[in-house]
């Protein structure tokens, strides 16, 4: 921490609208609580959360892409010159050789724009890939209308020609056009961004597809356990889906699995499939979102959880939160995390395309008490070794920032 006078966050969001906006907000209290000034850029605008922080905003008030015109949300994603010239004016009139910048996600209304003012401040800048858009078109290596992982090369002639996305074939191509211009925009090759991952396997992934950053590292994400006394869950019956209520997310997977093996199933979460699923599972739970405490109560009475994601999972949060709560979990192969599930023995992988695995599964874990209750004090014990706490999380990023400010007074 020694020699930061603020820390920049960077993120399309400025409230918790998933796993990055979550993240990117906690980042925030981290750096706040110690005491260091932070400014927000932000494709929203500032919050009551944010303003009780003493958080300095800078802030478009636009709207996600989802929430626009498509003509408006094809000119705003490829580039947004709203938000390039945010951060442009910010560094030319605030910059300081000890300011430090961290950057979350950019895909919903920053666009690569932004990437160009930032190669200015590389040298003190950290790209948290929360996902996979800095070096995947679709952001997943996925072809999503087969859920196959996809294993071209990103921006290649045969990566434009296939039919990955999961909307359309036109979609495809403007996301196609929108990473090739995110390489112009970015040239992180020449830059000396550090790039962070939060597993592994997911940095992996990244160099084997080609991808230009110098400085890649791991810092597995923060997880808060659901509960700090272990969930008895061999006394439970019923198993529990938490997540977006979506087909990449295999909530049908899941709802057809329990219904087959007559298991009852809670699921917490909204999304698509959440209408039409309630019609024709009557015998699941829909319990909408839920504030963690909240899902902390269902989770008290449940057996274990399901991950039956299609799509590649790089962390999910879900499966150590309800595994440090001592909630046994059965996760797909999909997540970069079931090996290490499996290794220290607190849960079950599957093949989210063989659904007789998963109900073989829930069968399983449904009768045999001994098992669940050892998986149960297997990931209360073990599963918080795979993650970080919030405040050694932001330590973390702390010590990277004052490695690159060293290196640069070094130079």
């Amino acid at each position: 921490m020694t020699g930061i006078e603020r820390v920049v966050v960077i993120h399309d969001f400025s409230t918790p609208e998933g796993g990055a906006g979550v993240l990117a907000l906690e980042s925030i209290r981290q750096y706040r609580s110690r005491g260091l000034p932070v400014t927000l850029m932000t494709g929203e605008g500032r919050t009551p959360e944010l303003e009780a922080l003493g958080v300095s905003v800078v802030g478009l008030n636009a709207k996600p892409l989802l929430e626009v015109s498509a003509m408006e949300a094809l000119r705003q994603g490829y580039h947004n010159a709203d938000a390039e010239a945010l951060v442009r004016d910010w560094i030319a009139a605030h910059d300081t050789s000890q300011t430090v910048y961290h950057l979350h996600n950019w895909s919903q209304m920053l666009s690569p724009s932004i990437m160009r003012p930032l190669r200015a401040v590389a040298d003190r800048c950290v790209v948290t890939c929360h996902d996979f858009f800095n070096a995947c078109p679709n952001g997943a290596f996925m072809h999503f209308p087969t859920f196959s992982p996809c294993e071209l090369k990103p921006g290649s002639f045969a990566c434009f020609k296939s039919k990955c996305d999961r909307r359309s074939r036109l979609h495809k191509i403007w996301r196609f056009a929108r990473h090739r211009h995110l390489e112009d925009m970015a040239a992180f090759g020449g830059h000396n961004h550090t790039f962070t991952f939060i597993h592994d396997k997911m940095k992996d992934r990244f160099q084997c597809a080609g991808f230009a950053g110098k400085d890649c590292i791991t810092i597995p994400n923060p997880v808060r356990a659901w509960t700090k006394s272990r969930i008895a869950a061999e006394q439970n019956s019923g198993f529990l889906f938490v997540g977006r209520v979506t087909s990449d997310k295999g909530a049908d997977i899941a709802l057809t699995a329990a219904a087959e093996t007559e298991q009852p199933l809670t699921v917490v979460g909204d999304g698509e499939l959440a209408k039409s699923a309630a019609a024709f599972y009557p015998n699941a739970t829909f319990a909408g979102w839920k504030q963690p405490e909240e899902i902390a109560e269902i989770a008290k009475t449940a057996r274990a959880l399901i991950v039956p994601s299609r799509v590649s999972e790089p962390f999910g949060l879900v499966i150590l939160e309800a595994a440090m709560s001592g909630l046994p979990v059965i996760v797909t192969k999909n997540a970069y995390l079931a090996g290490d599930v499996e290794r220290l023995g607190f849960g079950q992988s599957f093949d989210p395309g063989k659904k007789e695995t998963l109900k073989a599964a829930l069968s399983k874990f449904a009768k045999d008490d001994e098992l669940v209750a050892q998986m149960s004090q297997a990931g209360h014990e073990t599963a918080q070794t795979l993650c970080h706490t919030p405040d050694s999380w932001a330590a973390c990023f702390l010590d990277v920032f004052a490695g690159k400010l060293q290196a640069l007074e070094a130079a």
